[in-house]
């Protein structure tokens, strides 16, 4: 196989249908076989196979024995700690080794930008200072990454706070929050949000960047407060009670702008995709 998506929801699911569409053979993981759509049955470049990344996994047994590219997508964002800690770091440990033995050509990697915790307008050089139990899990995996670089090509994309269909995330938790009528409690002010549709052709472009490169790729900075009245607005309902925080987190993404070709999507057309009733 040629390219291995390990998470085909949300963004992994618009990278695959575009790798086909470039005549690409793809292999995807699946939770179960209830999962699989009926959209990706009968492709005959898509294989696809079954495994739950927060138990102990056993790759060898489900995953190709030669790809040329890994685009590791999937994650955990919130659950027991145990849960987020396996699914994360300790199933990323597993597939670098499945990966080294493999011979991969170049390994991809969707980090967080809250990793870097707080900061304006942070760039790829900025000090790590995760906040979250999620954020201190993708800070561990990338520090995985400097034991496999003799061994591998691993690039790694810190998106700030993606949203889209099918996007879990800080995002996607204040809309459910916002849509039930909850209570929301963030420590965050300002934030960059980044539609994860505008993910697809920068992650394309990774393949050709240079070897161990890192990008910050984030959308446009907005204040929280705003962000959940713009959703209000689309959803009709509100939450019941709202704290806000005073906690900056913006990044800086001019390196990938100039070397990936990213551009964001206009704000409230990203959020009226995604959140319109």
């Amino acid at each position: 196989m040629t390219n291995l998506v390990t998470s085909p929801f949300g963004p992994g699911e618009k990278l695959i249908r575009e790798l086909l569409k470039k005549g690409e053979s793809v292999y995807t993981i699946f939770p179960s076989p209830k999962n699989v759509p009926m959209s990706f049955l009968g492709k005959s470049n898509l294989k696809y196979g079954f495994i739950q990344f927060d138990r102990d996994v056993y790759l060898d047994k489900t995953l190709p024995k030669k790809v040329k590219y890994v685009y590791h997508l999937h994650e955990l964002y919130s659950g027991p700690f145990t849960r987020l800690f396996k699914s994360n770091p300790t199933a990323t440990l597993s597939l670098l080794e499945w990966a080294r033995k493999a011979g991969v050509a170049r390994f991809i990697f969707l980090s967080s930008g809250e990793i870097y915790g707080k900061g304006k307008y942070v760039d790829e050089k900025a000090p790590h200072d995760p906040h979250s139990f999620y954020a201190t899990t993708k800070f561990e995996t990338e520090i995985l990454f400097k034991y496999f670089h003799k061994v591998l090509n691993i690039d790694v994309a810190r998106v700030f706070f993606p949203f889209g269909e099918d996007v879990d995330g800080y995002v996607a938790h204040l809309f459910q929050l916002i849509k039930s009528g909850g209570t929301i409690e963030t420590e965050y002010k300002t934030i960059s949000i980044t539609y994860a549709d505008d993910l697809i052709g920068p992650l394309l472009r990774m393949r050709d960047a240079k070897e161990n490169d890192t990008y910050n790729i984030c959308g446009e900075a907005i204040e929280v407060e705003e962000l959940v009245n713009k959703m209000k607005s689309l959803c009709g309902s509100s939450p019941k009670k709202v704290h806000f925080g005073n906690l900056k987190l913006t990044g800086n993404s001019t390196k990938a702008n100039k070397e990936l070709g990213f551009t964001a999507t206009p704000l409230d057309e990203a959020l009226e995709r995604t959140f319109s009733k």
